[in-house]
């Protein structure tokens, strides 16, 4: 099997470019022909994913977390490529969905061995994402995780992004469709989970050609403190000041522009249109994943 491995130096703070020479390494053990390339920026990222899915490889293997993947998606062949992922970010949420496994060994099994699975792709402004879009409270604490958090790993960065964010948030005032709204967040997810385990939208499915919406209408910071928790099981749901809904596509207007993240990137701004790409991505999962 011909390889293109892609790898993100900085994803994981810096743990993608720590073990990406291992991951070279187990991938030729198990008779793979490799050609690795290190990204420069991310716009390198995106130009090396979308130039290796029109090639003769057999997969493209991105190394990286969400965040990478996201950027590997944005111009990436769907028509003629199939990637494949090697979960070394921080969160690692649309790996988890898809059964991927962290262990690097047996992600690299995946990789060659795993079976092709064709998933949606979301799109907000004709930009693709692969897993949950958000604004509001969601995208500030996204930013902020992006741009301060420099000396905490894993899924404690979201969580430490959040306390930090929360106390001097305020809601903030949309349209939805046409409908006024006074919120806290919106998200919209292709895949139930996002920021290391947060199930915020839980009956999301990556195959059934629909978005899910959660939005959190507004509250107090307490209260909103107090319910986030809860969404790690899903049960957030259940709270008055939350509503979901289900569609291929929604509209997000609002009078001050508003900026718009998806898989921890920053990606538009509102107005933004919310919806399904045409086609589906094949990405590498285990020969038991579901869907």
């Amino acid at each position: 099997m011909y390889l293109r491995l892609i790898y993100n130096p900085a994803a994981g703070r810096g743990r993608a470019k720590h073990h990406a020479r291992e991951v070279e390494q187990h991938l030729r053990a198990l008779g793979a022909d490799v050609d690795p390339y290190a990204s420069i920026s991310p716009e390198d990222l995106t130009r090396a994913a979308a130039e290796s899915s029109h090639d003769a490889y057999d997969r493209v293997v991105v190394c990286g977390g969400d965040g990478t993947l996201n950027l590997a998606l944005r111009r990436f062949d769907l028509s003629r490529g199939t990637l494949a992922l090697i979960p070394l970010g921080s969160g690692d949420d649309f790996a988890r969905v898809n059964g991927i496994p962290r262990d690097i060994h047996a992600a690299c099994e995946v990789a060659i061995r795993g079976r092709v699975r064709e998933v949606d792709v979301a799109i907000a402004n004709d930009l693709r994402y692969a897993g949950v879009a958000g604004l509001g409270f969601d995208s500030e604490v996204a930013r902020f995780a992006n741009e301060r958090v420099k000396h905490i790993h894993g899924s404690a960065v979201y969580l430490y992004a959040i306390l930090r964010v929360l106390p001097n948030f305020k809601p903030r005032r949309v349209r939805i469709d046409g409908r006024d709204e006074e919120i806290m967040f919106a998200v919209f997810g292709n895949s139930p989970q996002y920021g290391g385990g947060i199930k915020i939208a839980p009956r999301a499915l990556l195959d059934d050609g629909l978005l899910d919406a959660c939005i959190v209408h507004r509250t107090s910071r307490f209260q909103l403190l107090k319910t986030l928790p809860r969404a790690y099981t899903g049960t957030h749901v259940r709270s008055a000041f939350v509503e979901t809904r289900r569609g291929r596509e929604f509209i997000v207007e609002s009078d001050v522009p508003m900026d718009v993240y998806a898989d921890g990137e920053p990606l538009t701004t509102t107005p933004v249109r919310f919806g399904i790409a045409s086609e589906k991505l094949r990405i590498a999962v285990p020969l038991e994943c579901g869907g």
